[in-house]
């Protein structure tokens, strides 16, 4: 669904307004005390996830058709439609308190691969791409502006990265074949996914105050993947278990909380905030779809 230096700007095309259908679910998951989902499906969508959110916006994307990717805003007043000018793809995966989004956006549908990370601000969007970057993938925005994410550069190697006022920081975890940055919160620390050069086994990881904490959840065969993390240290994301199916995952004091949505096929954690509610996607036997979820 779910994801730097040079920048441009770009001129944001009129958003049209859509309506989002909702209805009530209840979520029990080992461990966890029932809390209420409410499901966020895009009329007309094939598909749709919800990435990112902040204490009063949701931002994710959803699939047409006809097989076009977009990106929406979700608030009080409704759900907006969001698409980079030029771009055949867009995705929304990260907001901050302020409501500036990032995302990622394809504008060559001669080379697929290729993409772009963005930030959406006042209505302006900028382009982001990580030094010397084939492409980049932007997964989330603090409230200081702070973005993370990931590159390739030329030699197709993946590097997490921070992108502060302009300056884009490499992240590399030690011993990883590829880094990935997902998450940040407002005091800078960063959640994310890496693969190891040894086995090539999939982890999570924390770095907070320089020092890089790897994350393995129970259960966990094919891999853990950190999404999101808030302003207390809680952090989310999923693993995949032996049989391949995803679990999504809360981690808060040292504790793995499993989270399913009772009938899902599989169920993924993208964003926390930090009141604890939680944004995804999850899918069943009538498709994919986004949510929303305080687990209690």
């Amino acid at each position: 669904m779910n994801r730097t230096t040079s920048v441009r700007g770009l001129t944001v095309t009129r958003p049209r307004i859509l309506a989002v259908l909702a209805f009530g679910l209840s979520l029990a998951g080992p461990g966890m005390a029932q809390a209420g989902v409410t499901t966020i499906d895009v009329p007309g969508a094939v598909s749709t996830a919800a990435n990112g959110n902040s204490a009063n916006t949701i931002v994710g994307e959803f699939d047409d058709a006809d097989g076009n990717t977009h990106g929406f805003v979700l608030t009080h007043k409704g759900l907006t439609q969001i698409d980079v000018p030029g771009a055949w793809f867009t995705t929304c995966n990260g907001v901050n308190a302020s409501g500036d989004i990032v995302g990622i956006y394809r504008d060559d549908p001669a080379n697929p691969l290729h993409r772009h990370g963005f930030i959406l601000s006042k209505g302006v969007f900028t382009t982001l791409d990580g030094p010397g970057s084939v492409r980049t993938s932007a997964f989330f925005i603090n409230a200081k502006g702070q973005v993370v994410g990931t590159y390739r550069d030329a030699t197709n190697t993946g590097h997490g990265f921070v992108w502060t006022k302009g300056i884009c920081t490499t992240l590399d975890v030690p011993g990883a074949f590829l880094t990935s940055a997902t998450g940040i919160n407002d005091t800078g620390e960063v959640v994310g996914v890496y693969i190891d050069d040894e086995d090539f086994n999939t982890h999570g990881f924390v770095l907070s105050a320089g020092a890089y904490t790897s994350l393995d959840a129970p259960g966990a065969d094919g891999g853990t993947i950190g999404q999101g993390v808030n302003n207390r240290g809680d952090v989310v994301g999923y693993y995949t278990d032996a049989f391949g199916n995803d679990h999504g995952f809360v981690l808060s004091g040292g504790v793995y909380t499993t989270v399913d949505v009772p009938g899902a096929v599989w169920t993924d954690i993208y964003s926390i905030t930090s009141n604890g509610e939680i944004v995804g996607a999850y899918e069943d036997a009538d498709g994919v779809h986004g949510y929303v979820a305080t687990p209690r």
